[in-house]
């Protein structure tokens, strides 16, 4: 806002209405600057008083070191579009100095957030272990020299001298996979080896309605995650580490930039175990190429896998009034090829479910429970790739019918045209 505090009676009505001119292109020329550079962190406010003349046909003064990130040297600005005006203002202004008192502050936030918008991260406790994941000799023998970063490091980079190379010893990971492969829980089993908290993160808890947040909310979660010494897990990790855009158009295309970028910085600083998980892995930028010590592949389990996921997800304690053989869970497992952990697991969930009442004396269970659920279960997942396809079908078929809608309305528009052009000619 830009206002004439107080000024003397001995002002002449002429130079009143200049001074009152210049209020207003003043007003204008800081309102257009702010509109043009929408990202200052701060506010400007002007305020005008006319004084006994000084040496100086105006003075500047102003409380602002311009060490915000981001800001500008607006009194230097200002300064310029005074000297442009300096010959009116000596013709309004012979007797007086006109003072001009910028006060900046940190810009204040406009919109309060409400208390479901606050980005709160808390570390947890590991949910699994190694014990209770079936992992390929390779994948195992890979994760564990990975992790050595962390647990011998006083070895690796003290006193064999690697630190004099790289001074941050950090193991950043990605295990990528199709779905319910195990990713998530290899995660928690590896904060568990470790002994630390890990730390759950994902694109839509990190990314925020507020314009620049989602890069102070990833930082945040590095500090904490160094302040806990746990283990950071960023779940859709291409959300996170895919290219970032050349050509921006959009603020929200700035925004993932933004965010990557910052990603990048907080890689580089941060000093413990990172670990992504995603689906594709073909899709990153190659700056987070070159800082992820590792890719681990996580496969559909095999038959012998998928046996032994079998076993480790039949309870104990389960009544039965049979005993499921070896021979019970190879059958099993030769039934359900393709599918990954997680589904073995809800398809014995299911089961459990299926006879669960409060009547739980008169239950048993046999290796025929199992073979249904899993029947049961790979009629479901067919069902949901029927259904999936047709989806895809649909949408095809549907950019065909408007992509040939679109050629027939500007066949006929062409064909309107010549004909014009054609009647033209004859008419002529």
């Amino acid at each position: 806002m830009v206002n004439i505090v107080a000024f003397p009676s001995s002002v002449e009505p002429t130079e009143i209405v200049y001074v009152n001119q210049l209020e207003t292109d003043v007003n204008c020329f800081v309102t257009d600057t702010l509109r043009r550079k929408k990202e200052w962190p701060i506010k400007v406010a002007c305020a005008f008083e006319l004084h006994q003349k000084n040496k100086d046909s105006f003075l500047l003064e102003h409380n602002a070191s311009f060490s915000l990130e981001g800001s500008f040297p607006f009194v230097s600005l200002f300064q310029d579009y005074l000297k442009k005006r300096k010959e009116e203002l000596e013709f309004c202004l012979k007797k007086h100095t006109l003072i001009i008192k910028l006060n900046f502050k940190q810009k204040e936030v406009v919109e309060t957030k409400k208390k479901e918008d606050v980005l709160d991260l808390i570390p947890i406790n590991p949910r699994y272990n190694f014990n209770q994941i079936i992992l390929p000799d390779l994948v195992r023998e890979e994760l564990m020299n990975a992790l050595k970063v962390i647990q011998c490091k006083e070895l690796v980079y003290n006193k064999w001298g690697f630190g004099e190379i790289d001074p941050i010893p950090r193991s950043i990971l990605n295990f990528y996979g199709e779905p319910g492969t195990g990713k998530t829980m290899c995660a928690h089993a590896v904060a568990n080896y470790l002994g630390k908290k890990i730390l759950l993160l994902n694109y839509s808890e990190i990314e925020s309605k507020y314009v620049g947040e989602a890069p102070k909310n990833l930082q945040k979660a590095f500090e904490i995650g160094e302040k806990t010494d746990s283990v950071l897990f960023f779940d859709e990790a291409d959300s996170f580490l895919g290219k970032r855009i050349q050509n921006v158009t959009q603020g929200s295309e700035q925004a993932l930039n933004s965010l990557r970028s910052q990603m990048l910085i907080q890689l580089e600083q941060y000093s413990g175990v990172v670990l992504f998980a995603t689906n594709l892995v073909t899709n990153f930028d190659r700056a987070f190429e070159s800082r992820i010590l590792k890719h681990i592949r996580f496969e559909l389990p095999n038959k012998e896998a998928r046996a032994a996921i079998i076993r480790k997800m039949l309870p104990a304690r389960l009544p039965l009034s049979k005993e499921i053989t070896d021979e019970d869970v190879d059958y099993a497992s030769a039934m359900i090829e393709g599918f990954s952990g997680r589904e073995i697991k809800n398809a014995i969930l299911d089961m459990l479910l299926s006879k669960a009442s409060l009547a739980s004396d008169s239950i048993y269970f046999e290796a025929q429970d199992l073979f249904d659920a899993f029947e049961k279960k790979k009629e479901e997942m067919k069902r949901l790739k029927e259904q999936e396809e047709k989806i895809l079908k649909d949408k095809i078929l549907k950019k065909l019918h408007e992509k040939n809608e679109e050629a027939r309305v500007e066949n006929e528009l062409n064909g309107t045209g010549s004909e014009n052009s054609l009647n033209e000619e004859n008419k002529q």
